[in-house]
């Protein structure tokens, strides 16, 4: 395991791979496609609308942190030639994933805040 990290090429195709659910999950949200989650409607279908939606919470963490995965997975080569006096652009297609994962990252992180903000200060109804 410790190999195919340190091999940038392996570093880049593991990230996307890390990637692909984020991607799918916020084209069908963009596209207002439902997703189907077929083996798991049983555990989605809450018979008290008051209860929270810890499963849904759980799929959408778990895809974030899927993508902060993978940029740490892409930072480390080239931090590491970096370390060793290479250059920033050594592994360009390492430095673009990692500037793609890092927007991602910001955009959901921004999002969060968007939607928060009022809450926070102190707004009545802002659910």
């Amino acid at each position: 395991m410790k190999n195919i990290m340190t091999v940038p090429r392996f570093a880049a195709i593991i990230s996307l791979i890390l990637c692909l659910p984020f991607a799918l999950l916020f084209s069908l949200l963009m596209l207002n496609i439902e997703p189907n989650f077929e083996p798991l409607q049983p555990l989605l279908n809450y018979p008290d609308p008051d209860q929270p939606d810890v499963l849904d919470s759980l799929i959408a963490l778990g895809t974030v942190l899927l993508v902060l995965a993978a940029f740490m997975i892409n930072l480390m080569p080239i931090l590491r030639t970096m370390r060793a006096g290479g250059s920033l652009t050594a592994h360009p297609v390492n430095l673009v994933i990692a500037i793609a994962t890092l927007a991602a990252i910001i955009l959901v992180i921004g999002g969060i805040i968007v939607d928060q903000y009022p809450c926070w200060i102190g707004v009545p109804n802002c659910d």
